[in-house]
C-alpha cells in the first residue's frame, strides 16, 4: 500500500463521497506513506476511516502491513482499476475490503466490514 495512484484517482473518490447520501464529511488525512480518508457518516453510522491501497494484487502481506489507524477496523479500498485479489473482508479485525463499489455499499451499513456486493455485480466482476 501507498501514495502510487494515477492523479485522477483522488478526485473520483472525493465525488462518490461527496455525492453518498451517508457521508456528512469526509477529510483527507495527512500521511506521509498513505491516503487515507477518514469518513463521518450521518443517520447514527460510526465514523470510517478508509485507506487507500495501490497494489496490483491485494494479498495477505499486504492485509498484514495495513496502517496502524485501522487497528480497530476500517475498509482498504483497492484503488487501482486493475488490481486483483481483493474480494474478502476480514471479519474478525472488522475490515471491509475491496474497490470503490463495494465502499460505497458498505457506507449504508453500520457493520461495513460484512457488507458484500449484491451477487449480480460480483458475476459481473466474473465477466
Amino acid at each position: 500500500m501507498g501514495k502510487d495512484l494515477h492523479p485522477s484517482i483522488l478526485p473520483f473518490i472525493e465525488r462518490a463521497l461527496t455525492f453518498h447520501g451517508k457521508v456528512k464529511s469526509f477529510e483527507l488525512l495527512k500521511d506521509p506513506e498513505f491516503y487515507i480518508y477518514h469518513i463521518e457518516r450521518g443517520n447514527g453510522l460510526r465514523d470510517l476511516y478508509v485507506v487507500l491501497s495501490d497494489d496490483y494484487y491485494f494479498g495477505d502481506y499486504a492485509k498484514i502491513t495495513i496502517h496502524p489507524i485501522l487497528k480497530n477496523g476500517g475498509f482498504i479500498l483497492i484503488a487501482r482499476p486493475e488490481a486483483t485479489n481483493h474480494n474478502d473482508n476480514d471479519i474478525d479485525l472488522k475490515l471491509g475490503i475491496g474497490k470503490i463499489g463495494k465502499l460505497l455499499g458498505a457506507l449504508n451499513k453500520d457493520d461495513y466490514w460484512k457488507y458484500e456486493p449484491p451477487i449480480a455485480d460480483q458475476q459481473n466482476k466474473a465477466l
